[in-house]
């Protein structure tokens, strides 16, 4: 794990920040594969545009959308991020939901994720 590393985390949550799609696609290779566990299920994507469609599902439409916390760590070969997201759902109105992801990067590129995501819970 080197400074490179924590840098594209880094760049990562910045983009989550802001919802810049284009600037978190920029954190993944083009081959880049996420595999997420979250309520309901697991979700797969192969491929940049494929992830940021994901998370583009999963932050588009949340009004008030703030990333109340977040981090980029070293954890052994790995880089450990995770962030909370606050904001309101259509659905269920003001709640919280955490995401804690493992990413193997090469060079200035994630080329793998998994994630783990609490769901959204009420507040």
């Amino acid at each position: 794990m080197t400074e490179v590393d924590i840098e594209v985390g880094a760049r990562f949550l910045n983009a989550l920040t802001s919802r810049d799609y284009d600037s978190l696609g920029a954190c993944f290779a083009v081959d880049a594969a996420l595999r997420g566990v979250v309520p309901p299920g697991v979700r797969e994507a192969e491929g940049r545009e494929a992830i940021v469609e994901r998370f583009r599902i999963w932050t588009e439409d949340v009004a008030d959308y703030e990333l109340a916390d977040s981090e980029a760590r070293p954890f052994a070969d790995l880089l450990r991020l995770r962030w909370t997201v606050r904001g309101i759902d259509p659905e269920i109105g003001l709640n919280a939901y955490e995401q804690t992801a493992y990413a193997e990067v090469e060079g200035t590129e994630i080329v793998r994720m998994r994630l783990a995501c609490s769901g959204h819970r009420p507040l």
